[in-house]
């Protein structure tokens, strides 16, 4: 099996760049502009207060300020969720039907391994490119503590900012394995790689607007299992921690979803 993770990891390496180097950039944007948006913060504010909430909530702004490196972390934050979220379903997607889609899988299911094993092992890679993500991630949000605070050990109501930070990453990243989850059982079910990723993306994008909603209405949180999106919530995760009812509902999803790539999988004509 190594010489597959191998494989897997070198054809995934030039994309999990990209992906990385898209990351940065949007973090890299963030503290350009945080030189002006903290100088005009109670314009901006203004602005931003005289725009319709959904355009807000749209934003990743409701309820949030420019006062503290952590806000504007949360604010950022939002952004690299919806980065890494995308590529958690395209990875899913990708890891396991490229070989369909490159005509590749004469190849790799020649060798003496049973189907179930390659899945496993594709599924590896996956988690360690999604992780490899989530690490650019938490290094590029320390790095804009310590270019607003001046030091990595800046301490917000009596808690270590840093703290906080990789608490919202972690919840980041279990979301991930959902979305990587669902990726890969929409990969197992269709027989096109564009359509299991034109569906990934879809549900991406529904489970978006269900969060919107929800934050939207404001009362209907009881929803939230509905989206992802608001199982692990920035503000949440730094008031309140990260949830067992969301690591539970999460784990059953991913749990359900694995287990359904690897039944339909087993199934799937991969000369179709």
């Amino acid at each position: 099996m190594k010489s597959i993770i191998i494989k897997e990891l070198k054809l995934s390496r030039k994309g999990l760049i990209i992906w990385c180097i898209v990351t940065l950039v949007t973090i890299l944007y963030g503290l350009a502009e945080y030189p002006m948006v903290s100088q005009y913060s109670d314009s901006i504010m203004d602005s931003m207060n005289s725009l319709p909430r959904i355009v807000v909530i749209m934003f990743g702004m409701d309820g949030l300020s420019f006062d503290t490196s952590l806000d504007y972390h949360l604010i950022m934050f939002y952004w690299i969720c919806l980065i890494t979220f995308i590529h958690a379903v395209y990875i899913g997607v990708t890891i396991l039907s490229r070989d369909q889609r490159d005509k590749t899988f004469e190849y790799i299911y020649s060798k003496p391994y049973k189907r179930n094993e390659i899945i496993t092992t594709k599924i590896l890679v996956g988690v360690i490119n999604i992780l490899t993500l989530a690490f650019v991630s938490w290094i590029g949000s320390i790095f804009t503590i310590i270019f607003i605070d001046g030091n990595a050990m800046s301490i917000i109501n009596g808690r270590l900012v840093i703290g906080m930070i990789t608490l919202t990453i972690f919840g980041m990243v279990l979301t991930q394995v959902v979305f990587f989850s669902i990726g890969l059982l929409f990969a197992a079910i269709f027989n096109s790689h564009n359509a299991a990723l034109k569906s990934g993306f879809l549900f991406v994008l529904i489970t978006y607007v269900i969060g919107v909603i929800i934050e939207y209405v404001g009362n209907i949180n009881y929803l939230n299992f509905m989206s992802p999106f608001r199982y692990f919530i920035g503000t949440e995760v730094v008031n309140n921690g990260i949830s067992i009812l969301y690591v539970v509902i999460g784990t059953l999803i991913t749990s359900v979803s694995i287990y359904l790539t690897y039944v339909c999988y087993n199934k799937k004509d991969l000369l179709y």
